[in-house]
């Protein structure tokens, strides 16, 4: 038996267009990264704070009061960075096929 693989981080290939606005396929893109990112926080979020609760007697409000020292402010800031890549990736791989597209045609036009 194979060792699982991990699933590739993008879609290859063209991304189709849904609407007749690509710029609003962009942010349907971006809002569905978004919502599927933030259901699957809550879900974990709920499943600690209930295992903590019944596990270690940790109660909720003492998890709402928690102030992070400096490295937990500095990971959560790092993590913060890759969630916006991740949500802007849409937006930047549009943005860079319409200027290797207005670049292609700038070269390909006869000159003055």
């Amino acid at each position: 038996m194979s060792a699982a693989q991990e699933p590739p981080r993008g879609a290859k290939g063209h991304r189709p267009q849904i609407f007749d606005d690509p710029a609003v396929d962009q942010l349907y893109a971006a809002y569905v990264t978004l919502a599927t990112e933030l259901s699957v926080a809550f879900e974990r979020i709920d499943t600690l704070e209930r295992l903590l609760e019944t596990e270690s007697g940790l109660s909720r409000e003492a998890i709402r009061n928690y102030q992070p020292d400096e490295s937990v402010s500095a990971e959560r800031q790092r993590q913060r960075a890759e969630l916006a890549e991740r949500l802007l990736r849409p937006f930047r791989e549009f943005r860079e096929q319409r200027i290797a597209r207005a670049n292609h045609l700038s070269d390909t036009s006869p000159s003055d």
